[in-house]
């Protein structure tokens, strides 16, 4: 009896089954943070009485994902950078990010536990949201991230105002507020005369399932050489 193959093809494919199927077990399911929007309360918001007859009206563009498992959960200020640096559309366009988890923001957000609802520029054109937060208040989350980008600060005193500090936010802004939203270069103005502000959101996701069905055909031949390695011939 001898073994068909040397004494070191067994192992060698062996070891690399393993690695294989660690590979297939190990590698991310389909997680994704998932875009949250409310177009017409967004439109509410910029069209409250204290926007007197300037509404502002808020156009989206198509929702987008970015494959990027590495910044799902944002948890220093490298990766909060690393994550702003993915946004395609330059000023005026507002880009809008949503992950699964925020853990950092430093800028003058509080925290709740070292989670942080949202973050942005202050001002500036990029925001980024906690997903779980944005299901619980879509367009008072996503408004209060926005108003920053517009050179909002946090309204201390008075609890029902979209920049108040705690979460979940009013939806009120003021006369002077909406002022300086007025000043903002994110406002554009279309040829009717109609004041707009552009969002663009994008979802961080991790790999589809299908990119680990593609490890099966490997991972089966893997399999079938190391089983054919150490087969006994009499």
């Amino acid at each position: 009896m001898f073994v068909e193959k040397s004494r070191f093809a067994a192992p060698v494919a062996g070891r690399l089954a393993v690695a294989a199927l660690a590979i297939l077990l190990l590698s991310p399911i389909a997680e994704a943070a998932h875009v949250v929007i409310d177009e017409v309360e967004m439109n509410a918001l910029f069209s409250q009485p204290s926007f007197g007859n300037t509404p502002i009206s808020i156009r989206f563009n198509p929702a987008r994902q970015i494959t990027a498992p590495e910044l799902l959960v944002v948890d220093n200020l490298a990766e909060l950078k690393a994550l702003y640096d993915l946004a395609t559309d330059p000023a005026p366009t507002v880009t809008a990010f949503f992950v699964d988890q925020l853990n950092v923001c430093g800028a003058a957000e509080l925290d709740v536990n070292g989670t942080w609802h949202g973050c942005a520029q202050l001002p500036g054109h990029l925001f980024v949201e906690n997903f779980p937060s944005a299901q619980l208040e879509p367009a008072i989350l996503m408004g209060h991230e926005l108003g920053h980008t517009l050179n909002l600060e946090h309204e201390f005193a008075s609890a029902s105002n979209l920049m108040s500090v705690f979460f979940p936010h009013g939806p009120d802004l003021m006369e002077e507020q909406v002022a300086k939203i007025l000043a903002s270069p994110l406002v554009q103005t279309d040829p009717s005369g109609q004041r707009f502000i552009r969002i663009t959101p994008i979802a961080i996701v991790s790999p589809e399932p299908s990119t680990l069905l593609l490890l099966g055909a490997p991972l089966g031949s893997l399999l079938f050489q190391a089983k054919r390695s150490t087969k006994i011939r009499p």
